[in-house]
């Protein structure tokens, strides 16, 4: 009993070791004011992105408009990304801003991977208004269509929002 306990202890020690090792990544890679904004629009590409595959082999295909999407606004998704690793870097160093957003990244694709929160023919009617439109228009399309359901940035307890997101009138359907 006295080696069992002896183990535990151990056992816990490490456990609080690797946990204030890692801890302070997670936590500084929580969105913020400064970074949300960015975090909408880096959200609002990856759910187009994730419904362009989902949709590639039905009626609504819109990875052609996704394309136009994304080499309209590259320059200003890029710097919304560079926003969210910037501030991400002064608090957790470079190599791991990355990984933090890469890691954000990938719990928005796998929201919307396995929930839907738009149809096909609404994102391609969204990925063509856009891609026609002004950057500009992305911050707005950010707060209406992902405002709502904004991932948490891989924030210790905070979840994944999966609150509904409102009613959205979809240019060009009435």
């Amino acid at each position: 009993m006295r080696y069992l306990a002896k183990g535990c202890c151990a056992a816990l020690a490490l456990a609080a070791q690797i946990a204030a090792f890692v801890a302070p990544a997670h936590a500084g890679a929580c969105w913020t004011e400064r970074t949300m904004p960015a975090a909408g629009l880096r959200q609002l590409d990856v759910m187009l992105m994730v419904g362009s595959l989902q949709c590639r082999t039905g009626a609504d295909d819109y990875r052609a408009e996704y394309d136009r999407f994304l080499s309209r606004h590259r320059a200003y998704l890029g710097g919304a990304n560079h926003r969210i690793l910037d501030e991400f870097s002064a608090r957790l160093g470079p190599l791991a801003a990355m990984d933090a957003l890469d890691h954000a990244s990938v719990r928005m694709a796998n929201h919307y991977g396995i929930r839907r929160t738009y149809g096909c023919h609404e994102l391609k009617l969204v990925a063509a208004a856009l891609a026609n439109g002004p950057d500009e228009e992305l911050d707005h399309a950010a707060d209406v269509l992902v405002g709502p359901e904004l991932e948490d940035g891989g924030c210790p307890g905070a979840g994944v929002a999966v609150a509904a997101a409102a009613p959205v009138a979809i240019p060009g359907n009435r």
